[in-house]
């Protein structure tokens, strides 16, 4: 039978429904119990005979003369219910059994009981019927063999594998640790525009719209940045935001075009105390949520113990790519990635070449967490300088062969700030779309005077995905965008 004739089928039983005078989509529910929790309880409910209700979707049916099993499912668990002639009686069982299908969200009243198998289950009085169903589910989820599918439809995934759900339990439940802890610290939870008039606090070209009201241009925040350091300006000190950023680039299994961010910022606190507190940060998170500091990712264990290792970006990038920044070339650079096999679309100068291969070459054998620091100040424009140095006082952290933080001492320099953006303008201006923008406002806002202050940006989506065990962070964000079919 094809997808539109079962559908039709299902929409002659709705109206089989409508005819009883049953309204197949009630607005409310009498549920006493969760599943779970009936199954808990299950001797003191069966030996105290209490009616309970129990509501779920229909997951299986099985059929055995004036009887039916069901397999119903909510949030909780999953339950067999018992549906028995003689004891509904003949009027709802023949309406029962000619409308209830696998995928129907319905409800049940009655007892608990086991069987002679010694299954626990609910021996139904009354039922209801609380949302038809119109598409058929699928008789088997293929997991893997299925991935594009999973994604598109979430839902059905959800409902067929466990452990995904687990997934996004767990996600919920990350985000929540970190949440209490920033607030523990007497950090402020803030929220900055996603609409922007002018993108900026990263390298990234933005996704643009049009405002018909005042006819202008905006575009989707690529991140957060600038108007929480406007915030330090304005007098707030410690200050975060839970937020998803938009950058229109291409799609991996370390990339979504809208992803999701945690980032602070703290008045008078440098980097030292920033690295400290990041390993504060991951101490109580994996502490809280896995009771050690010791995970499981793509078959490695990775060990968080404070305190974690450091090194140099330039060090780094002589030890795996035999460059000095301070004194190899562009065309150099140019040379050893061609030498190397990395591939670099992008237009860019010398300092994306030191990016781009410290990306492809080094990060993936940053296994063990790693503060990296002294970047190249053309790297990070938002960074502060280490004095007489063309680098900056940041650092990135890796696990695991991700990039999961950058955290910088902010630029709070305007007459810096400034020369900085013209130099990242003249490199938009030579085809390097990903270059930042020249932000007047924020400029202006610096030189009423911002505090010294240390920021942090952690991408929420991989370290999910890192400590998940996933492949990829399409595996933990809900709805990830898809190629159209």
């Amino acid at each position: 039978m094809s997808l539109e004739d079962i559908k039709q089928v299902k929409l002659e039983k709705l109206e089989l429904l409508k005819k009883a005078g049953v309204d197949p989509y009630p607005a409310k529910s009498w549920r006493t119990h969760e599943i779970k929790q009936a199954l808990e309880n299950f001797e003191k409910l069966s030996e105290e005979k209490e009616r309970i209700v129990l509501v779920g979707r229909v997951m299986a049916k099985r059929e055995h003369g004036a009887s039916v099993f069901l397999d119903i499912q909510d949030t909780s668990a999953q339950t067999q219910v018992y549906f028995k002639k003689d004891v509904i009686g003949d009027y709802d069982y023949e309406l029962f059994s000619k409308t209830v299908d696998i995928g129907d969200f319905i409800e049940v009243s009655g007892f608990l009981f086991k069987t002679k198998k010694e299954e626990k289950t609910l021996e139904v009085e009354k039922y209801r019927m609380l949302a038809k169903s119109f598409l058929p589910l699928p008789e088997k989820w293929h997991g893997l063999q299925d991935i594009e599918e999973r994604f598109r439809k979430r839902y059905l995934d959800l409902i067929f594998n466990p452990e995904v759900k687990e997934k996004f339990e767990m996600r919920s439940k990350i985000v929540q640790t970190l949440r209490d802890f920033m607030v523990g610290n007497e950090f402020m939870e803030v929220v900055t525009p996603t609409l922007q008039p002018l993108y900026g606090g990263a390298s990234a070209r933005p996704f643009k719209t049009h405002m018909h009201d005042l006819d202008i241009d905006l575009y989707l925040r690529i991140a957060p940045e600038l108007y929480l350091k406007r915030l330090l300006v304005g007098g707030f000190e410690k200050v975060f935001e839970f937020t998803t950023n938009f950058r229109n680039e291409g799609m991996d299994r370390d990339h979504n075009p809208e992803f999701s961010v945690l980032e602070f910022y703290a008045a008078y606190k440098d980097l030292d105390w920033l690295m400290n507190f990041t390993e504060e940060i991951f101490e109580n998170l994996l502490v809280q949520v896995f009771g050690q500091v010791k995970i499981k990712y793509e078959d490695k264990e990775i060990d968080f113990a404070r305190p974690f290792k450091r090194a140099r970006f330039n060090d780094l990038l002589k030890k795996y790519c035999d460059l000095d920044y301070e004194t190899n070339s562009e065309d150099e650079f140019w040379n050893k990635a061609e030498k190397l096999n990395v591939k670099i679309e992008k237009k860019v100068a010398k300092p994306g070449l030191a990016d781009e291969l410290f990306k492809k070459v080094v990060r993936p054998k940053l296994l063990e967490p790693i503060f990296v620091t002294d970047w190249p100040a053309d790297v990070l424009p938002l960074a502060k300088k280490i004095y007489n140095s063309d680098f900056v006082n940041a650092f990135q952290f890796f696990a695991g062969g991700n990039e999961l933080i950058k955290a910088f001492q902010e630029l709070n320099d305007p007459l810096d700030q400034r020369a900085r953006f013209e130099v990242q303008e003249n490199r938009r201006a030579k085809g390097e779309e990903e270059a930042q923008r020249m932000d007047e406002d924020f400029i202006e806002a610096l030189e009423y005077g911002m505090p010294p202050a240390a920021g942090w940006g952690l991408g929420i989506d991989r370290l999910i995905a890192m400590l998940t065990d996933s492949h990829s962070v399409r595996e933990v964000i809900l709805f990830p965008l898809m190629k159209p079919r």
